[in-house]
């Protein structure tokens, strides 16, 4: 049986792990290598447990938990980053371990990290995401629309970003 529930401080090496993993896989050839070789569990596991230890009223960490109690996903989300008056909540990261992908981690993540945005009166979902993602479909089955692009410098190359926007916030009745 698949587990969301809140992230914890304790959680911060698993989610660094999955973390790390996941950018590894996803974003080879997509991010400079140099960067993405740089990324270890042990700097990852620190930010996220500054991340998990700091009073943060409007950032949510969920995290996905296989048979065996392992986390092999998380996501985390709040109030919008940028102004998008369209949009209150942002997903601001949704990964799920290569292994256990498919076995629907991702969207129960998903699902459940906009009920509990949704249950804070946010309205409206966003999400950034990679244009070469390869895992860029997984927004479109869930029913985001295209609200536009941005190209932001990341490790110094210039990568492009593609919003989706659901004008309503899913929730596990909608889907």
């Amino acid at each position: 049986m698949l587990t969301i529930r809140p992230a914890e401080p304790d959680d911060a090496p698993a989610i660094a792990k999955v973390h790390v993993e996941t950018w590894q896989a996803a974003y080879r050839g997509i991010i400079p290598q140099e960067y993405l070789d740089m990324l270890t569990v042990q700097n990852r596991t620190m930010g996220w447990v500054r991340l998990l230890t700091r009073e943060r009223v409007n950032l949510l960490t969920l995290v996905s938990e296989d048979n065996d109690g392992r986390v092999v996903g998380f996501a985390s989300g709040g109030r919008v980053r940028h102004a998008e008056p369209r949009f209150q909540a942002e997903i601001s990261s949704l990964y799920v371990t290569p292994r256990a992908q498919g076995n629907g981690h991702g969207r129960r993540l998903f699902m459940a990290l906009s009920n509990r945005l949704a249950e804070r009166q946010l309205k409206g979902l966003f999400v950034w995401v990679l244009a070469d993602n390869p895992a860029r479909g997984f927004y479109d089955t869930l029913g985001g629309q295209e609200t536009g692009e941005i190209t932001r410098d990341f490790a110094g190359t210039p990568l492009r970003e593609v919003g989706y926007g659901w004008a309503v916030t899913p929730s596990y009745t909608s889907l």
